[in-house]
């Protein structure tokens, strides 16, 4: 039971109950007691203690507030329906769609008062609805059975059981071949396309692929997050996980050890390259799918910088040499960030080059390597041989070890120009790292130009944006009065009502110069360069991230969720 009442409703209610003798007044008082000390909404606590059953206490309940309340146990739900409702709406608001009636649609709901979600599927049905109550258990089973797409494979599982009972000892080419047939059938083939082409379309950068009890789980990372977007049946799993592996490169017949492949797509006339990786889970093999946009990158204008940010991120990476570093853990955006800086520096007059793990996007003007440690292609080994490649910039992907940051740090101090990351949270982080890595401090101070961390934070939804009251949230009562605005996506069709559309960049940028330089040059520690960078005006990422809450460019509890994040 979900439903939140409010405490005169629920007060009213309940006195109700007892005046029809549905509960005893002992056990009211007994709920009320447990709801003080606890928190526990009163309905629950009475379900849950057994002095009501569920069923009782929401058909009550729909007489009380003259709702229908309905059974889902023998229900017929309309499957076709269901699938224009996105998994994780359905989900978070605990909530399906069951038959369309004329021009509105009867939606089962644990809390059919909930007005919002109501909106939210008017604007995605695009039709009136009409909210029955339902179980919240009963609503959880239909979610699970309904999205779960089982669609008839017959034919391939009844032939893959077939081939491994008949013969446990087949050879691993003739399964290769068994499983090659299976993983090139019409319904296979349709269904993987399926899965890429709709993350794709929605601007998915993962999509993965996982067997469970329950089903193969589908997922898509989108704007950062995973969201379930379906559940297929079990016996869908090996045909689909085949299917990946054979347009990818992957050798079929292995399912022990972890494999990687790469396939380019065409989607509605647009280039995709995609990175596979496989890796053996108990309930078998688990895919994740990359997906790399081939087409154009962010410009230094979609990042997220405010003027003043862009004006010093575009003189620092603009100098004739040093180094400019990006840092931030994996998946804040370091590498959209350096191709963005190499799109606005590519010109005819410049050399440009890159050493990446792996090549991620293809620029035009720019030769691009990918590392290969298998051959003894290293960072720090491709450098050294890029160096005599008479380069203007360089952009290497990640300093990983002493040996490429030495390299690197002799490069920017005779003449060239180096873009590159660090995996460190803080900027004063990255300069620590690199002298711990045995840099001499001399070395780095004459070479560093610059230091940026980021991190990467949904953006708030512009066609369903408005401004809201401060979260009731512990950590954000010390920021009332330094935000003096707050804003929030309502949800729409337009964010799959979400309420964010897309991310940008919350930034910590650091020039090296003055008062700084000479503290590296000393080998100060983190904290007295962290020092340093605060006297000369530096704006941390929480400041800059309360900057773009009171512009409404992204919520509050998204500045907080990434940069309250360790290592």
């Amino acid at each position: 039971m979900t439903m939140t009442l409010n405490p005169q409703l629920m007060e009213r209610l309940t006195t109700e109950m007892v005046k029809e003798g549905l509960i005893s007044p002992d056990q009211l008082a007994v709920a009320r007691v447990s709801h003080e000390t606890m928190g526990e909404d009163i309905s629950d606590i009475l379900i849950r203690k057994g002095f009501v059953s569920e069923p009782d206490f929401l058909n009550f309940l729909a007489q009380y507030l003259s709702i229908p309340y309905v059974s889902l146990k023998k229900y017929v739900i309309d499957r076709d329906l269901v699938h224009k409702v996105p998994l994780s709406v359905a989900r978070r608001h605990r909530l399906i769609p069951l038959r369309k009636e004329d021009k509105e649609v009867v939606v089962a709901m644990s809390d059919p008062l909930n007005l919002h979600a109501v909106e939210d599927l008017r604007q995605t049905l695009g039709c009136k609805i009409r909210a029955v109550l339902a179980s919240s258990y009963e609503i959880d089973e239909a979610i699970q059975k309904t999205y779960s797409l089982k669609r008839s494979l017959s034919e391939v599982s009844l032939e893959l059981v077939e081939s491994v009972s008949s013969d446990e000892q087949m050879t691993s080419m003739h399964e290769g071949r068994r499983l090659e047939e299976i993983a090139t059938g019409p319904k296979v083939v349709q269904l993987t396309n399926e899965i890429i082409v709709r993350a794709s379309q929605e601007g998915a950068s993962d999509i993965h692929i996982e067997p469970r009890r329950t089903g193969v789980h589908v997922r898509y990372r989108v704007d950062g997050l995973l969201e379930e977007r379906q559940i297929l049946a079990s016996e869908m799993h090996l045909p689909i996980i085949s299917r990946i592996k054979i347009i990818s490169g992957m050798d079929i017949a292995e399912r022990r050890q972890p494999q990687d492949g790469r396939l380019r797509l065409k989607i509605g006339g647009k280039p995709v390259d995609v990175r596979v990786s496989t890796y053996p889970t108990l309930h078998g093999e688990k895919a994740v799918l990359r997906i790399l946009s081939t087409g154009g990158g962010l410009s230094i204008e979609d990042l997220g910088f405010s003027e003043s940010e862009r004006k010093i991120f575009s003189e620092l990476c603009g100098v004739p040499h040093g180094i400019f570093l990006v840092t931030g853990p994996t998946g804040s955006g370091k590498s959209t960030t350096l191709y963005a800086a190499l799109e606005r520096l590519n010109s005819p007059e410049k050399n440009i080059v890159s050493i990446e793990d792996p090549v991620e996007r293809e620029i035009a003007g720019v030769s691009q390597a990918q590392i290969n440690p298998k051959a003894g292609i290293t960072f720090a080994s491709a450098l050294r041989a890029i160096l005599r490649q008479d380069p203007d910039i360089i952009m290497l992907g990640e300093i990983r070890d002493r040996e490429t940051a030495e390299i690197a740090v002799r490069a920017a101090n005779t003449g060239h120009m180096v873009l590159s990351t660090l995996h460190t949270n803080t900027t004063a982080g990255a300069v620590s790292r690199l002298l711990d890595l045995g840099v001499e401090p001399f070395l780095l101070s004459s070479a560093l130009v610059g230091v940026m961390a980021q991190r990467l934070v949904r953006r708030i939804c512009p066609q369903c944006r408005e401004e809201c009251a401060p979260p009731q949230l512990a950590s954000v009562e010390p920021i009332i009065g330094v935000v003096k605005k707050f804003y929030r996506g309502r949800g729409c069709t337009k964010c799959r009502l979400s309420g964010f559309s897309g991310r940008i960049g919350i930034f910590e940028l650091a020039p090296i110069r003055g008062a700084v330089r000479v503290m590296i040059d000393e080998g100060m520690n983190e904290s007295k360069i962290e020092e340093s960078f605060r006297k000369i005006g530096v704006k941390t990422m929480l400041e800059d991230g309360f900057d773009k809450v009171e512009a409404g460019m992204t919520t509050i509890e998204e500045v907080l969720r990434v940069t309250q994040q360790e290592d």
